[in-house]
């Protein structure tokens, strides 16, 4: 089954635009994460500058904090907030927030910039540290300063933007796909309209393409409706000249029947047989003018047809509950009873005791099935049957045009007819009629 225009027209529009919001908010998140990073790395920056501003080198060489940083995150043990002052000899000077533990070092740049690093210390959070080698005066060897803040303020702030900004690229999305949506059942609207103008020229409800105001479109039906207008002109000529013809037969024939021979009943016959197919196509043609137009009942058709051939075939039994339902059809009664007429003498001429209707209705169609519990076909007869003149019980009268006759019927009010195995052991006919629109 094809997809709708307008619904692969929504996927090309949105699979992309999905992928754009989700690679643009990524890089989004990715980009606000390095900000606050590199914000967060500043401050540790900023404290350390104000750490090492209080270091002072004693004579004897020792390290001493003459102006503390003034944070009371530094006494507070478990805060993240730590330092440390390492020289070659080890841990010098550390905040009182780690209280007997030690940071784990890492190797400061020689270049005397500052590094910046993730540390974990214990069971605490993971921390972002600072690390620097300082050149005090007074002493003759480096020192490491090595400084953390607690690195879930980092996530935590981070964390509360990815929610925000999911939230704000999905209501964004869902704006955009229900714009996207809109845009295109206003601009295929017009597409729409032909293709209910199309739907409604076959089923004879209007003769030409109204014009549309789109340039694209309007150009299709500028160009159809003279191809539409001359098969109209070619059809109603063929049907003029097929009544002509059945017109022009009926004198001759009714001069051969009065030149048979008295009891000869096998032209007699081929006669009738001829006459009957010409007034056929003469009814016909004269039928297929109003056609367009042409509707009927076909449940109650089917009633009355298995009440009269009930009578006909007293010996069989006919399983057909009558109508609860209207089964209005596209087709001619008359039509419609040859048809069914012709399926229901077929199948009670093969049935051996019953023939079972099912008549139900589809998505726009009404579908008749009649089974029969007879000797049935096999598959190569089932293939070729329908080909006029061709009967495959010549013990029973008739000319093998019926189920033709039947199909070109059916054909005709762009309906079908074909034939199956019987879950009754004999034939299955299947004919198929559109379900009248009304118009």
């Amino acid at each position: 089954m094809s997809a709708s225009l307008q619904r692969r027209l929504w996927l090309a529009s949105a699979v992309p635009l999905l992928a754009i919001v989700v690679v643009g908010l990524l890089l989004l998140q990715w980009a606000f994460r390095d900000t606050v990073e590199r914000a967060f790395d500043a401050r540790l920056g900023r404290t350390l500058d104000a750490l090492v501003g209080g270091l002072e080198a004693m004579p004897d060489g020792r390290v001493v904090v003459r102006r503390p940083t003034g944070q009371a995150a530094f006494d507070s043990v478990g805060s993240g907030w730590h330092w440390q002052v390492v020289d070659e000899a080890g841990v010098r000077l550390r905040s009182r927030s780690l209280w007997d533990r030690e940071l784990p070092m890492t190797q400061p740049r020689t270049d005397g910039r500052t590094s910046h690093v993730d540390l974990m210390l214990g069971d605490e959070a993971p921390l972002r540290a600072v690390v620097r080698r300082i050149e005090l005066p007074g002493r003759s060897s480096p020192i490491t300063v090595l400084l953390t803040g607690p690195r879930a303020e980092i996530d935590a702030e981070v964390g509360d933007f990815v929610r925000l900004s999911w939230l704000a690229a999905i209501g964004l999305a869902l704006l955009a796909l229900a714009t996207i949506g809109l845009q295109l059942r206003l601009g295929l609207a017009p597409l729409r309209r032909f293709s209910e103008q199309v739907a409604e020229l076959a089923a004879g409800r209007r003769e030409a393409l109204d014009r549309l105001p789109v340039s694209e479109l309007d150009a299709v039906v500028a160009e159809l409706n003279p191809v539409i207008e001359q098969n109209r002109r070619l059809a109603e000529s063929g049907r003029k000249r097929a009544g002509d013809l059945a017109h022009a037969l009926k004198t001759p024939l009714a001069l051969l029947r009065t030149l048979v021979p008295a009891g000869d009943t096998a032209q007699s016959e081929a006669l009738a047989r001829i006459d009957g197919i010409v007034d056929r196509h003469l009814a016909r043609a004269s039928a297929d003018a109003r056609r367009r137009k042409a509707h009927c009942d076909a449940g109650a058709e089917l009633d009355r047809l298995v009440a009269l051939l009930e009578r006909l075939h007293p010996s069989k039994t006919i399983h057909a509950p009558p109508a609860t339902d209207v089964f209005e059809v596209a087709c001619e009664a008359s039509d419609l009873q040859e048809m069914l007429g012709n399926l229901l003498d077929n199948a009670l001429r093969a049935a051996r005791r019953e023939v079972r209707v099912t008549r139900r209705m589809e998505a726009g169609a009404v579908r008749l099935i009649l089974d029969d519990d007879g000797a049935g076909l096999d598959d190569a007869a089932l293939a070729r049957l329908g080909e006029r003149g061709l009967r495959f019980d010549e013990s029973t009268p008739g000319t093998g045009l019926g189920v033709s006759i039947s199909r070109d019927i059916a054909e005709s009010y762009g309906g079908e007819l074909d034939f199956h195995r019987s879950a009754l052991g004999g034939l299955q006919a299947n004919l198929r009629l559109p379900v009248w629109r009304g118009g």
